[in-house]
């Protein structure tokens, strides 16, 4: 199975998300950082992810949808489930005007997040895993 999509983006102030792409930003549930030095963030509507600094390039994003059977290299970072209300998710970075669609339907998506390395990944692979559960 290939990837549904691959960019590279600047990570402005370290980071990129992978969230409901509600057609307003307001609606979603985004996951404030504490100390600065979490390597993930997460809600119901918005995962966070630690990168390294933006003065080093762009960092690479590789999602997978519907690929349970997939078991990627990597680091693991996060394992849980990204709730969509209707519009798919979006990945990328907002602060930089920077975020790409995912089509996924309504609902509760199991995902699962690699990185390169543990702390301050150049390169993400994003996996949804199959159907996701009714809201």
């Amino acid at each position: 199975m290939a990837p549904a999509s691959s960019f590279r983006v600047i990570p402005l102030y370290r980071q990129v998300e992978v969230r409901d792409a509600a057609p307003d930003a307001a609606d979603v549930d985004r996951p404030q950082w504490e100390s600065g030095d979490e390597p993930v963030l997460a809600s119901a509507q918005c995962i966070v992810l630690a990168t390294r600094s933006d003065l080093h390039g762009p960092v690479e994003i590789e999602v997978w949808v519907d690929a349970s059977e997939h078991r990627p290299a990597g680091h693991l970072l996060f394992e849980g489930e990204l709730l969509t209300t209707g519009e798919g998710a979006a990945v990328g970075n907002p602060l930089a005007g920077d975020l790409h669609r995912v089509p996924l339907p309504i609902g509760w998506h199991p995902v699962r997040i690699y990185g390169d390395q543990p702390r301050d990944p150049a390169r993400f692979l994003v996996v949804f895993d199959g159907t996701p559960a009714p809201t």
